[in-house]
């Protein structure tokens, strides 16, 4: 009984911890978690009371050997059978990846569906507000950073602290505590001697209205486009909204660029697609594909939220990382509506490009890698293959029968100067429809219209001739008859080098430089028509760590080097916010505990996987694949890279053969 009641005891203990929000500060959570405790320990004490087995009383006067008597229930009746136990929580266990060292996020890693991320997520935010504690200065300082003297107009968030990627989101109980600390310093009472005291008061009053209301829309948004996805949002996210609706605005967007497919995409791999979409509950919810794209594709409402404040504050408040995929995706899903709307998409689009100004950036630096691509003017012409010498044809055998039946004609024609005594004495005898042994050789020159039933028997040998001459082709010609069966349509794939060197529709040559990156993609991912890789696959993730390293170098002392800015890495400390309890540099918020600091908070893998395999590569929703012939073997990135000779033989220049390091260093891909 004593192990019941400690089982009994920490059971009601863990409820009551996860029953209270960890955003509630430490001094209220030890204050209420003693009576949560005790009122879920009475609710678990009285299920089992209920669940207790109920005594039965069995007759002893029954015989032996003979069936015991009914049991009689002193209590009544047997209670109901107690309800199943609820299915247990999801997972917090996250998805397994191979991390790139120096780098954050690489490609577009579901982390919207990651529970442990989103958790973590959720922390950071109310760790950051407890270490903050709003730093008032002094009152005229506050007066002169709420009301700029050159009459510019600072924001809501601004004026009471709240928001940015430092802190995260804020919720009611973070603007009345931001309020009353402001509000202190700058009421007009208190600092008579301040001529825009009144102003700055008033301007706060105003704030921390703006900052209730934008709450409001921002809930507002979030369930639109948690319903849309076929889910519910739950108190937990409505608590502090801006992280869950900026990653339900991520899920929506990978959604729609992975049913719509980009890049190269056949109709098998597009079906394969659906699919896995109908497949991924955990990544999508219930969301079905054609209510999907008749919301996002024939309304505006879901598009109209992308240029709304709302989702605006949203990615403001989010790690850098994620922001940065967040403009990939937004950027990708214009691309698709234009391809699939014959280049034309719709009003709202210019206004989500002024709403996310950091758009415009990243499209320079993905237009200029585009014409890198296909910038092959300062190389060779490619040679043109010489055309090749038709050999004459050998003269076709006849498989006619016409020669044979001849040479039969001839044969009949001689025997029959041999045997004209008997036709005359055949001639004589009335034809009784049989054939006889001294006339199968001279029917054809004797009667041509007597024969057995049917047409005469030279009209007979005509009619077998001409459909005999019909099934065979001629000597001459060559030509196949009509009624011939057309064989099946085969599919005829591009060759792999034309796959690598030549854009598919545009005819472009690809430069030097990007066929050995084509040819790397190519070897890696698997062809369309077999299956596909997922974009979290870790030869996947290391190539487009090499090429964007590439990039970077090419990118130096260059105007497209600013935008590189995007995906930089910002490490902040409590110095920078003004606070001198923490020097160190702090880990970004979201991240596992202990990870080193990164250089790259997120490198666009999908995007350059796109660009740079333009006419090549294709990705839905199963995952990245190649246009290339079916069935052949994928190689791993180690494998692309072609090893120089190692023997040792001396150069041609007279110098001592390579190292054994220095050529395992050396591969085509320094050149």
């Amino acid at each position: 009984m004593a192990d019941a009641d400690e089982d009994l005891e920490r059971q009601a203990q863990e409820m009551a911890e996860k029953a209270l929000p960890a955003s509630l500060p430490k001094a209220a959570r030890d204050k209420k978690l003693p009576e949560v405790k005790k009122k879920i320990l009475e609710r678990l004490k009285a299920q089992r009371a209920e669940r207790k087995p109920v005594a039965v009383a069995v007759t002893s006067s029954s015989a032996p050997g003979q069936p015991p008597a009914p049991a009689s229930f002193a209590n009544g009746p047997p209670s109901a059978a107690p309800p199943p136990p609820p299915p247990p929580p999801p997972s917090d266990e996250g998805f397994k990846l191979c991390r790139i060292d120096g780098v954050e996020l690489c490609g577009d890693e579901p982390w919207f569906a990651d529970a442990a991320v989103r958790r973590r997520l959720r922390e950071s935010v109310a760790e950051a507000h407890k270490e903050q504690k709003i730093l008032v200065g002094l009152p005229s300082d506050e007066v002169v950073r709420i009301c700029p003297e050159d009459g510019r107009v600072l924001g809501a968030g601004a004026v009471l602290r709240l928001g940015g990627a430092h802190l995260g989101g804020y919720g009611e109980s973070d603007i009345a505590y931001a309020y009353r600390q402001l509000s202190r310093a700058l009421h007009p009472d208190k600092n008579p001697d301040l001529d825009k005291a009144p102003a700055a008061f008033h301007r706060l009053s105003e704030a921390s209205e703006e900052l209730r209301q934008g709450l409001d829309a921002q809930r507002a948004a979030l369930q639109q486009l948690v319903a849309a996805m076929g889910g519910t949002a739950t108190p937990q996210m409505l608590e502090r909204p801006q992280e869950a609706l900026f990653a339900e605005a991520t899920r929506m967007l990978c959604a729609v660029c992975g049913i719509v497919g980009e890049g190269e995409v056949s109709a098998v791999a597009q079906g394969r697609a659906f699919l896995s979409f109908s497949r991924s509950s955990k990544m999508f919810y219930s969301c079905q594909i054609k209510t999907l794209l008749t919301e996002w594709f024939e309304k505006t409402q879901l598009l109209d939220l992308y240029a709304s404040v709302p989702v605006r504050t949203a990615y403001d408040c989010a790690p850098k990382r994620y922001r940065g995929q967040f403009l990939c995706l937004l950027n990708r899903a214009v691309i698709a509506e234009a391809k699939r709307f014959n280049d034309c998409v719709r009003g709202s689009w210019p206004t989500i490009m002024q709403t996310f100004p950091e758009l415009g950036l990243w499209r320079d630096l993905r237009q200029a890698i585009q014409s890198r691509v296909w910038d092959s003017s300062g190389e060779p012409a490619p040679p043109v293959p010489d055309e090749p010498v038709p050999e004459p044809e050998p003269e076709k055998k006849s498989r006619s029968r016409k020669r044979s039946r001849s040479r039969r004609r001839r044969d009949r024609s001689s025997r029959g100067d041999r045997k004209r005594n008997s036709h005359k004495e055949a001639d004589d005898k009335e034809y009784d429809g049989r054939s006889h042994r001294d006339s199968t050789n001279d029917w054809y020159d004797r009667d041509r219209t007597k024969g057995r039933k049917g047409p005469p028997i030279a009209e007979r040998e005509r009619i077998r001739d001409d459909t005999w001459d019909s099934r065979w082709t001629t000597s001459d010609g060559g030509e196949q008859h009509s009624a011939r069966k057309e064989e099946e349509p085969v599919f005829i794939s591009r060759e792999n080098r034309e796959v690598i060197a030549v854009h598919p529709t545009m005819g472009w040559r690809a430069c030097r430089w990007a066929r050995k990156w084509r040819a790397a993609m190519a070897a890696i991912l698997p062809s369309g028509f077999d299956s596909a890789l997922p974009v979290t696959d870790h030869e996947v993730r290391k190539l487009a760590a090499m090429l964007w390293k590439d990039i970077i170098s090419w990118s130096k002392g260059t105007d497209v080097e600013r935008v590189l800015g995007l995906y930089k890495c910002d490490h902040q400390t409590s110095k920078t916010f003004g606070r001198e309890d923490k020097a160190e540099a702090a880990a970004s918020r979201g991240l596992e505990p202990g990870l080193p600091p990164a250089e790259w908070c997120f490198i666009p893998a999908a995007d350059l996987l796109l660009v740079v395999g333009e006419g090549l590569v294709g990705i839905t929703t199963e995952g990245l694949f190649a246009d290339k012939p079916k069935g052949q073997k994928r190689q791993k990135l180690e494998q692309c890279y072609k090893k120089r000779d190692t023997k040792d033989e001396v150069k041609t220049d007279g110098s001592a053969p390579a190292s054994k390091a220095e050529s395992e260093r050396s591969s085509k891909w320094d050149k």
